[in-house]
């Protein structure tokens, strides 16, 4: 509720206003009266009212000189000059001094009313400009705690200014898991303001404790040792109460991450940045998806910076090639499983799935395939910022994995069929050669029943009838265009043996190579 400051010298005026105007509907109540200047500014400068409603002419001090005064000092107070006089310098002065409003004795309801209406609005969003300026002062501050670049003196102050009581203090990171980037920033804006709520209804506390946003979507809490006594002080029990009842609200996976205990307002610095380091210990820790992750927990812990067995990575390589599913997914789980065991550092594991994803984007591209052709690459690639959980990057890369095997399964089809037209091309080219299934088959590094039946496939004749054919319609152009002998013909087009083109141009054309051409002859004479 605004508190009002009555200033008239005439009691019946101020008794008048009291009774006029139904001050709780807009927002205020008449706190203090005073029938001079004087008196009015000495409950101004120890009160503090939020609106000043004051005569002009009064014993002592006036009006105006009250406001003049008081503005003097500070431009806060609200004030509204009622008067008597219709004089246009005293509502000059008035609008010197920033006064609301100048209202004419006797004073109409309408008129003060909706002036109070108005001011209350107004006040109303000061209000909330204030708080807003008051929260951005407070994170300022809390960042300045949190890096350590406050100065010891400031240390008391602060502690004032946050409300801050001297006891021991945890940093809890809130990290939002498994990101979709679809609704992932209303979620953390959402759990800023429900992480109190739950906090205080766990705790059985009243009192507010300090949230942040922090960056890659996560909440930071700095949380009071003493919320814990229901839990009697036991900060991991909390913790996993608390991230239940948080999966529950927002139904998405998260890792609670605690840092370690500060002492005092100076310490607070370790348990941020202890709770910043630990986020990634998620990759190693099994029971991570279910529980926090509490630095004096994994303290001791020596995280190595390890390498992928070559010999895994070989076999992984070797099972996508030949697209093995059953073998590719236990390879995937023993990757994992050296993770845990063996405790990669969070690069370590960056660096092995790298390898992986690479690997396989390489022998893409060395088979002449498209890379964009991966569904599953741009969230492969995106892993680190989307805050996987241990089990959603496993299955992020199998999915992957799997996915490669498919194209590279798919381009060796597709380059055989390549092979193929090439063949077809090369036999186009080199009819006249001395060139058999068996001599081509070598040349392209395959199978000769594997190539003589995939050359029937895809062209719909045999190898053998394919070359045949060429070759007996580039005997009939020559026998047409030159006078070359048949056995110069036959040479010409690819034939050993006279005898045999012969034969085979007789069994195809129903006339040997001779009648052919007289025939040809005879149709140009007639």
């Amino acid at each position: 509720m605004n508190r009002v400051l009555l200033v008239d010298d005439e009691v019946f005026v101020r008794k008048g206003l009291s009774s006029l105007i139904n001050w709780e509907q807009y927002g205020f109540e008449i706190s203090w009266e005073a029938d001079n200047g004087e008196d009015a500014f000495k409950i101004i400068l120890e009160e503090k009212p939020d609106l000043v409603i004051t005569d002009v002419r009064m014993p002592v001090v006036d009006g105006l000189t009250l406001i003049k005064k008081v503005r003097e000092i500070e431009n806060e107070t609200k004030f509204i000059i009622i008067s008597g006089y219709n004089d246009f310098s005293y509502a000059q002065q008035a609008v010197r001094y920033n006064v609301l409003d100048f209202v004419l004795k006797p004073v109409d309801q309408d008129e003060l009313e909706e002036t109070l209406y108005k001011l209350s609005q107004r006040l109303k969003l000061e209000e909330i400009e204030s708080e807003k300026q008051q929260k951005v002062i407070a994170e300022q501050i809390i960042t300045q705690i949190l890096e350590g670049t406050f100065e010891e003196n400031e240390e008391a102050e602060w502690t004032r200014y946050l409300n801050l009581e001297k006891e021991a203090y945890y940093y809890l990171l809130v990290e939002l898991n498994n990101l979709t980037h679809v609704d992932d920033e209303a979620t953390i804006k959402t759990l800023v303001t429900e992480v109190p709520e739950i906090i205080l209804k766990l705790t059985d506390q009243k009192n507010q404790m300090l949230v942040q946003q922090q960056p890659d979507y996560a909440v930071g809490i700095l949380l009071p040792e003493s919320y814990l006594k229901t839990y009697k002080g036991d900060i991991a029990v909390f913790s996993s109460e608390f991230k239940k009842i948080l999966k529950q609200k927002s139904n998405k996976e998260m890792t609670v991450c605690i840092g370690a205990k500060a002492k005092n307002i100076s310490e607070l610095k370790k348990s941020y940045e202890t709770a910043n380091q630990i986020r990634h210990y998620k990759y190693i820790l099994e029971n991570a998806k279910e529980q926090s992750i509490n630095y004096e927990t994994v303290k001791d812990i020596e995280v190595k910076y390890n390498e992928l067995d070559a010999k895994i990575y070989i076999s992984l390589m070797e099972q996508v090639e030949e697209n093995n599913i059953e073998a590719i997914k236990k390879t995937v789980d023993q990757i994992f499983l050296e993770f845990q065991t063996k405790i990669f550092t969070p690069k370590s594991v960056k660096t092995s799935i790298d390898r992986c994803v690479h690997g396989i984007i390489q022998t893409v591209n060395d088979m002449d395939g498209d890379k964009d052709s991966f569904s599953t690459l741009k969230a492969m690639l995106d892993w680190e910022d989307d805050n996987l959980t241990l089990h959603e990057l496993k299955q992020r890369l199998y999915s992957f994995i799997i996915e490669g095997s498919t194209i590279i399964q798919s381009l060796r089809k597709e380059n055989m069929k390549g092979d193929i037209h090439k063949i077809k091309s090369y036999i186009e080219n080199n009819y006249h050669q001395n060139i058999s299934l068996k001599s081509i088959a070598n040349k392209f590094y395959m199978n000769p029943v594997y190539m003589g039946q995939l050359f029937k496939k895809t062209f719909g004749v045999y190898f053998k009838e394919f070359l045949l054919k060429i070759r007996i319609d580039e005997a009939k152009k020559l026998l047409r265009q030159t006078d070359m002998r048949v056995y110069e013909v036959a040479d010409k087009v690819g034939f050993g043996s006279t005898d045999y083109f012969v034969t085979q141009f007789e069994k195809i054309n129903k006339l040997t190579p001779t009648e052919y051409r007289n025939q040809l002859l005879k149709n140009n004479v007639e």
